[in-house]
């Protein structure tokens, strides 16, 4: 299994496996480097997990915000029935 590096530009993402000499070809074509290495078999399974792991971030960021704000909501309603 290989390790792979990801670059994204405009919303296309790409896997480069480490090691690969065109990884400064994608950043002088405009692409950027993301923080994720994953190892995977091939380059679709890479792009897969990668996936994977930005909607667990998506469904995170979610919960963390909502959360407090729903919680706020409650307590405001509870507060202007109980004063």
């Amino acid at each position: 299994m290989a390790i792979y590096f990801f670059y994204s530009k405009a919303g296309n993402v790409i896997a480069v496996e480490k090691g690969a000499s065109t990884c400064e070809v994608w950043l002088k074509q405009g692409y950027q480097k993301e923080f994720e290495e994953v190892e995977a078999v091939t380059a679709q399974a890479a792009l897969k997990r990668f996936h994977d792991i930005r909607a667990e971030q998506d469904k995170n960021l979610w919960a963390f915000t909502t959360g407090p704000i729903f919680l706020s909501l409650i307590a405001l309603v509870a507060y202007l029935f109980i004063s």
